[in-house]
């Protein structure tokens, strides 16, 4: 008889710690950390939350930041039954919109657990709240970016969101997270690196092409799970040309649209590496897909998931799905069982799902729908366009005008020559109307704090 598989939980982390000892977990300028040493700063974290008072259901904002003690304090704090909110320094400024819909119970900073007891419950939040506790279940908050307005709070159970990962052994491969541990993405990986016996890596302060591409040549990783718009600043740098970069093996992307041009352009930079695309939300986490050509394939294998496209837009059902939102309403999460993504996508004769971008990007010019990631696809495709970003801009008589922003590597400097030159290379590519019709050269796109292009206007 087969024997059930494991599935990741505290429980399991603690229990890994002990069986693991001297492996090693955890890597940085400083050398390299045990699982021992992990197991023991959880349990430190989790004897610094009882010692305060914290009581399962009481919410606690941790570190955010991508580092072995963020880890340990999410594991600590969620193994007293806690529900685990973990915020980046940088982000600590919107806690004080938190408390208008839950109470803040204890908050750590430098290593210590402070009782902050602020903000009151919304009814919608404490019914959410309440439903948890029911479950006896740690929980976990995730502020959504909030790249198109204030930030979600996401409530999830924490034991189905780490139910979905298997622990299996492998490889000790050397991971380098880019993204922060209060971002799903960011929490999904580190987690899988856990439970498959990894070695995560920490990443730079600075998430530059040059700080990157030198952890990576010097801690010799082999696995950087990235944004698309972070591995073209890469490709775009001198980084990959003064940096050993021939320890990397595999590249999950994900969290934004992959255009076509790029990922040609970076299998060609780094032909030893797998781009391996990945798919997931702050609402479900990670989804089991397989990449075929430019399309998706959304696996139904997996007990609990399932997929359709409802007028356009992609909905998800997960095992792993959050419970709601603590602030704001319901939004996708209405439907019972499902979630509606806000990604519009189509599927393919061959079964695959193509993901188009985001409602919420799409363009109203005079009533015709243009998708940002159309547009810069085709724009890509133009050997002297290193980079750019297609978003909608107000017009007074068109409603919304598509602009770009360029990153041109052309001896021309006008930007009313560059589109010039862009829309006769365009047009048999795109529709006419989906061409630019304003042009901006600027030296590089800003991404934001997760590695992503912001394509909304904001007003």
């Amino acid at each position: 008889m087969d024997e059930k598989p494991v599935h990741l939980s505290v429980e399991a982390i603690i229990a890994l710690a002990r069986e693991r000892a001297d492996a090693e977990v955890w890597r940085d300028d400083a050398g390299a950390r045990s699982w021992r040493e992990f197991g023991a700063a959880a349990e430190a974290a989790q004897r610094q939350c009882l010692e305060a008072g914290a009581t399962p259901g009481s919410v606690i904002v941790g570190p955010g930041e991508a580092t072995f003690e963020s880890l340990a304090w999410l594991f600590g704090a969620a193994a007293t039954g806690a529900v685990v909110a973990p915020l980046r320094r940088e982000r600590a400024g919107e806690i004080p919109g938190w408390k208008k819909f839950i109470e803040v119970g204890w908050q750590v900073a430098d290593g210590r657990i402070a009782r902050v007891g602020e903000g009151t419950a919304a009814p919608a939040a404490a019914r959410l709240l309440a439903r948890l506790c029911e479950r006896n279940h740690p929980g976990l908050i995730l502020a959504t970016g909030g790249t198109t307005g204030t930030p979600k709070l996401v409530l999830h159970d924490l034991t189905a969101l780490l139910a979905t990962v298997p622990v299996k052994a492998g490889r000790p491969r050397r991971t380098l997270p880019l993204m922060r541990f209060d971002h799903i993405g960011g929490l999904d990986m580190a987690w899988r690196a856990l439970a498959g016996g990894q070695v995560l890596v920490t990443p730079p302060a600075e998430l530059t092409p040059e700080a990157v591409a030198a952890a990576i040549a010097r801690h010799q990783v082999e696995v950087m799970p990235a944004t698309p718009s972070f591995l073209n600043l890469l490709l775009m740098s001198e980084a990959g040309r003064t940096h050993d970069l021939s320890s990397l093996r595999i590249v999950p992307y994900g969290a934004e649209p992959m255009p076509a041009g790029l990922l040609e352009r970076l299998r060609a930079a780094l032909p030893h590496v797998d781009f391996v695309q990945r798919f997931g939300t702050s609402e479900t986490g990670a989804l089991p897909v397989r990449h075929r050509g430019d399309g998706l394939v959304l696996r139904e294998d997996r007990e609990g998931f399932a997929w359709k496209i409802v007028d356009g837009e992609l909905w998800i059902q997960s095992p792993a799905r959050a419970l709601g939102y603590l602030s704001g309403p319901a939004g996708g999460l209405e439907e019972p069982d499902w979630f509606r993504t806000g990604d519009l996508a189509e599927q393919r004769p061959d079964g695959t799902v193509r993901v188009l971008g985001r409602r919420e990007e799409l363009i109203n010019v005079g009533g015709e729908k243009v998708l940002p990631g159309e547009v810069e696809n085709a724009l890509l495709a133009h050997p002297l366009v290193a980079d750019c970003r297609v978003r909608a801009e107000p017009n007074a008589v068109l409603g919304q005008i598509v602009a770009a922003e360029i990153v041109w590597r052309g001896p021309e400097r006008d930007a009313v020559a560059v589109k010039r030159v862009l829309h006769g290379f365009a047009a048999g590519l795109i529709a006419r109307q989906k061409l630019p019709a304003v042009v901006r050269l600027v030296e590089a796109i800003q991404a934001t704090r997760n590695l992503k292009k912001a394509r909304v206007f904001q007003s």
